[in-house]
């Protein structure tokens, strides 16, 4: 799935296509996102967690220094950045937080995810940015991505 991007109210519009289909669903697959820094990526995430139940208790910020923020939303958000964990040693105790089936991982700099560490079933979003314009594609990996994927599909064809 390919979506460009034209503006702010389009990258809200599709966080809150995203948050609907996160509502509806019965697994949480993790979403992976890749891009060069001022993609779109923590502004999409911002938005994501806006639009969840409980946000009004969530202040969304890139979690750059401390690599993880969790928000008390609905379902509750666990946002990763690993743009500092380049070239170093992964941390494990990480992981157990960091796909735990109890809520939703979104993970920036998801480039930097050592290899041993790729969950079975995720989303992968790719950003690209070129002026005001930002493109993304979204590709699914197993069944329970595959389901968020083909919501937000209809989601979005709206």
């Amino acid at each position: 799935m390919i979506i460009v991007l034209t503006s702010l109210e389009a990258t809200a519009a599709l966080a809150r296509a995203f948050a609907a289909c996160i509502a509806a669903s019965p697994a949480l697959p993790p979403v992976l996102l890749h891009g060069q820094l001022g993609a779109g990526k923590t502004t999409f995430i911002r938005e994501l967690v806006q639009s969840l139940p409980g946000s009004e208790n969530a202040e969304v910020s890139s979690p750059s220094f401390n690599i993880l923020n969790l928000y008390p939303t609905t379902p509750p958000v666990g946002h990763f950045d690993l743009y500092r964990t380049e070239g170093r040693n992964f941390d494990p105790d990480l992981e157990e937080t960091l796909f735990a089936p109890d809520h939703f991982c979104l993970l920036e700099w998801a480039e930097y995810l050592p290899r041993e560490y790729m969950p079975d079933s995720h989303l992968d979003m790719v950003w690209t940015a070129e002026a005001e314009t930002r493109t993304v594609t979204i590709a699914a990996h197993g069944p329970e991505a595959q389901a968020l994927l083909e919501c937000l599909e209809k989601a979005t064809s709206i």
